[in-house]
């Protein structure tokens, strides 16, 4: 299996999730940011049963988010995720959100992670076999 550096999700902005200013409610980019980087993990082979079985997942420690322009009812978002650096206890996963139509940017993001046992809830080191699916040497 090869390493997928970068990972391409795809979602399309439905009535549900636009807000009072009709555009796309300011929510959906942190969801989308959780569900491509669930996506991308996948898709390098590490699922919910590896964190399982290794008895360690990750925690945001934090979410940044800067707008670029808004998304609209029906727009189709194409959101780019990819690891950028990966430490000790933390991982940085960053985001950009296109709109398909026209290419327009319209957020970059970022999430800084950390890796914690799921038992004592404190931060554990993240393991070589987490790291070598998501770093191409």
């Amino acid at each position: 299996m090869s390493i997928v550096k970068e990972f391409l999700y795809r979602v399309k902005v439905t009535e549900n999730e636009i807000d009072f200013n009709n555009h796309l409610n300011n929510f959906y980019y942190v969801k989308w940011m959780q569900d491509s980087g669930i996506e991308h993990s996948k898709a390098n082979g590490v699922t919910l049963e590896t964190y399982e079985k290794l008895g360690a997942t990750w925690f945001a420690k934090s979410h940044h988010i800067e707008y670029k322009a808004p998304a609209f009812l029906g727009d189709e978002i194409a959101v780019k995720t990819w690891i950028s650096e990966i430490g000790k206890i933390k991982s940085i996963r960053k985001y950009e959100f296109y709109r398909i139509s026209d290419d327009k940017l319209l957020a970059t993001a970022e999430t800084v992670w950390v890796f914690v046992d799921m038992k004592s809830g404190r931060p554990t080191p993240i393991k070589d076999e987490i790291k070598s699916k998501f770093l191409i040497s």
